[in-house]
C-alpha cells in the first residue's frame, strides 16, 4: 500500500478496471473507492497496490454501452 504522500497512477494499480472510449484517455473504475478517474494521471492514494501485470483495457466504440 502506498502512503498518502506518494504520487501514484491508477493504471499501475491492481484495484482498478480500465476502459477507453475512442482515443480518449484511459479511465479507471476503482474497485475500492467505487469512483472513476483518469488512469494515467498522478494522484495521492492510500489504497494503491502495485500490479504485477500489464493492465487490460476494454475499448468501446460508442458511448451507449
Amino acid at each position: 500500500m502506498a502512503t498518502k504522500t506518494t504520487m501514484v497512477r491508477c493504471i499501475d494499480c491492481k484495484n482498478g478496471e480500465f476502459m477507453q472510449w475512442f482515443q480518449n484517455p484511459i479511465i479507471c473504475q476503482c474497485n475500492i473507492l467505487d469512483e472513476r478517474m483518469v488512469a494515467e494521471a498522478q494522484r495521492l492514494c492510500g489504497f494503491f497496490t502495485q500490479s504485477t501485470k500489464a493492465p487490460e483495457v476494454k475499448h468501446y466504440d460508442k458511448y451507449d454501452d
